[in-house]
């Protein structure tokens, strides 16, 4: 993790679940970390947690909805203003949505917003990231997209998720598209994607909108994931050599049988 010291890693989805996990992560390993949320109360409350516990990494809050490609250049505009973070090297691609929107009953306008969230805010914040490093004259930098499993498979019988799941197939070719792009650029900035399964959080359970009690009980029956098993997998593709680029990293539960 010495590779990143010193550097900034901006982290979306950072107030809750699996993206507050990642900056905890990250600041215990003394990083310099960007939480970015659409609400920042949280990530303001926890890295003053952090700090008092005496972790040696640090946190800078910045808001901003990542649906909205303005939003994103706006948030980066200030980041390069800012003197004392000036850009960005490493991008952990965390927020998205899910959303009980069937592909043939759903709503659009929820499509509309799994679409922008989970797909195009990732490839503005990507496009975003690669030019801060060429601006400062960076070759070395890491995008790593948090997909899922739903992104390698569609579940029978769960059409709640389908739609989910295109988002999420989606993801799949945008990581190997920026990292072809790169190659091309004979770029050593390295894309990585890493595919949990159930995890407890609260975006899995949006996918019972009729009676959340049903998806607190199937979370009860078996030992899923949890935010922090994602962290230490970000850490793990974080502190590879410089020619090892870990693809995709699919993680489940031992007990999760789909």
């Amino acid at each position: 993790m010495d590779e990143w010291v010193g550097r900034n890693i901006l982290v979306t989805g950072a107030s809750r679940g699996i993206g507050k996990a990642i900056c905890e992560e990250l600041v215990r390993h003394g990083l310099t970390v960007i939480g970015v949320a659409r609400d920042v109360t949280d990530v303001e409350q926890a890295a003053i947690h952090w700090k008092s516990d005496g972790l040696p990494g640090s946190v800078v809050p910045i808001k901003c909805d990542i649906s909205d490609p303005d939003a994103i250049k706006h948030m980066f505009t200030n980041i390069k203003a800012d003197p004392d973070l000036e850009g960005v090297d490493v991008l952990v691609n965390n927020a998205a949505v899910a959303m009980a929107e069937p592909i043939l009953t759903g709503d659009p306008a929820m499509w509309k917003l799994m679409m922008e969230t989970n797909i195009l805010g990732p490839a503005v914040l990507t496009q975003e990231v690669v030019n801060s490093l060429a601006e400062r004259g960076v070759d070395t930098g890491h995008i790593i997209f948090i997909n899922s499993l739903a992104g390698h498979r569609v579940i029978p019988g769960n059409k709640e998720l389908h739609m989910y799941s295109v988002t999420k197939f989606a993801l799949r070719s945008l990581l190997e598209g920026v990292r072809l792009e790169l190659r091309a650029r004979d770029s050593r900035i390295r894309v990585s994607a890493i595919s949990p399964g159930v995890v407890e959080t609260d975006i899995f359970l949006k996918l019972f909108p009729k009676d959340e009690d049903e998806g607190r009980k199937y979370l009860s029956e078996r030992k899923f994931l949890e935010g922090h098993d994602i962290a230490k997998a970000v850490t793990y593709i974080l502190s590879q050599p410089p020619h090892v680029q870990v693809h995709d990293l699919l993680v489940r539960s031992t007990e999760q049988i789909p």
